[in-house]
């Protein structure tokens, strides 16, 4: 797509109310992920996706974070940590997991995030 793209606080038409499924996770603590993603952009070359994700609670661990991935939260909150770094971040926080990073994902409640993943 060659034009800009306005993303929605609700996602797509119907997606807010879609239901929600099992969402994949790295290695998970705590909790059962339900959700929805909606990617709104797509490119292979190079590896970009854009869109918005929401969840249910859960805690995960990852060795190896996939991807840099920058994102902005609509609703919710998480906490990243590792032996090194903690840090949470709310509602209408912008921040960026880099590819490579080890640690928790610790989310207490529902989030609705935006989000940009390069690979």
């Amino acid at each position: 797509m060659t034009k800009p793209m306005k993303f929605a606080a609700n996602g797509p038409d119907g997606w807010k109310d879609a239901a929600d499924i099992a969402l994949e996770t790295a290695e998970l603590i705590e909790g059962q992920p339900m959700g929805l993603d909606h990617i709104y952009f797509q490119k292979d070359e190079p590896g970009v996706r854009a869109g918005i994700w929401r969840s249910s609670p859960y805690t995960e661990f990852y060795e190896n974070y996939p991807c840099s991935e920058f994102m902005y939260l609509l609703e919710g909150s998480v906490t990243l940590e590792n032996e090194d770094f903690s840090e949470t971040y709310t509602k209408g926080d912008a921040f960026l997991v880099p590819k490579g990073f080890r640690g928790y994902w610790k989310q207490t409640e529902p989030m609705l995030k935006y989000y940009v993943m390069i690979d």
